[in-house]
């Protein structure tokens, strides 16, 4: 048998999967500061090519120094699974591909599959993330770097991500 949701985390869910894929446009429009509509003001964000950041300035900051060097990107997210923790908090995993074009065009296009790790919380009614930890599983072109991070205590323990530490 499988067990009711009632219909508030339905919404929940569905608001935070919304957020997700803004997250993504403002990405690959370049439209930055809309970061600021994702994340918490006090946000931690984090990926093997930026390190910890702290705030939602650091983010959006970040995001136009790094952006600019490609021609596109897109960004694909799914496998999406949230848990609730308590009514105004939540956990996210979920997997991406983003797919990136530099302006030179010497250079290949990069390709990265990874995960996001997301604590979620619910700010004056909206979902913002608190926290985003990007681990890459694989990227195009292969270059050195980075350090495993395993992933145990959960399913596909075992399997090797590349994380900030």
């Amino acid at each position: 048998m499988i067990a009711e949701t009632p219909i508030t985390d339905i919404a929940a869910r569905n608001y935070i999967e919304q957020q997700m894929f803004r997250y993504a446009r403002a990405t690959d429009w370049l439209e930055t500061e809309r970061h600021r509509d994702v994340f918490v003001t006090d946000c931690v964000f984090a990926s093997p090519h930026s390190g910890d950041m702290h705030g939602v300035d650091a983010v959006v900051d970040w995001m136009n120094r790094v952006l600019p060097q490609f021609e596109a990107t897109q960004h694909h997210i799914g496998n999406i699974s949230i848990t609730f923790t308590d009514d105004d908090r939540a956990t996210a995993v979920s997997y991406v591909r983003a797919w990136h074009r530099y302006r030179d065009h010497d250079k290949a296009d990069m390709v990265l599959w990874g995960e996001y790790h997301d604590v979620w919380v619910q700010v004056d009614g909206t979902w913002r993330i608190a926290e985003r930890r990007v681990l890459e599983a694989g990227i195009e072109p292969r270059r050195g770097g980075g350090h495993a991070r395993w992933s145990a205590g959960r399913p596909g323990a075992g399997r090797c991500l590349v994380g900030t530490g």
